[in-house]
């Protein structure tokens, strides 16, 4: 093989190893991350902040920032160890669904399913593009 076609090559598999993950990705990440009680993953994939404002009512600035911290405590101790939300998504099928992509917003289909009674929801996770071109969740129920 000559030195040019081992160059592209090259080039087709940097870039295509380079690429940021996609929202869907993103999602596979942030459940597999909670369901681990990986906190690490868990900030990695989550805007934690983002999700807390999407939640509050208006309020006053002094008010709002004193329900940030406590509800930014709250949501990531839900998401892991033995938290409500964690210890709800363990008991349940997860099926991640369609990706719908707008600029820089996203939503990406998720369904819960209980087994035992067969009840499901179907929620969409919401994600924004980040500065470095990475995309975080924003909401999800």
């Amino acid at each position: 093989m000559n030195m040019r076609k081992l160059y592209i090559i090259f080039v087709i598999a940097f870039i295509a190893c380079s690429g940021k993950p996609d929202p869907k990705n993103v999602v596979f990440d942030f459940l597999e991350a909670v369901m681990v009680s990986d906190s690490l993953g868990i900030v990695n994939t989550f805007d934690v902040d983002a999700y807390v404002l999407s939640h509050l009512m208006e309020m006053s600035p002094e008010d709002s920032a004193l329900a940030i911290i406590e509800q930014r405590q709250k949501t990531i101790q839900s998401l892991l160890g033995d938290g409500d939300t964690r210890s709800r998504w363990l008991r349940q099928q997860i099926l991640v669904n369609e990706a719908f992509v707008a600029d820089t917003l996203a939503e990406v289909e998720v369904s819960f399913i209980d087994q035992p009674s067969g009840h499901m929801v179907y929620t969409r996770m919401q994600l924004k593009r980040q500065p470095d071109d990475t995309w975080k969740i924003i909401f999800f129920r």
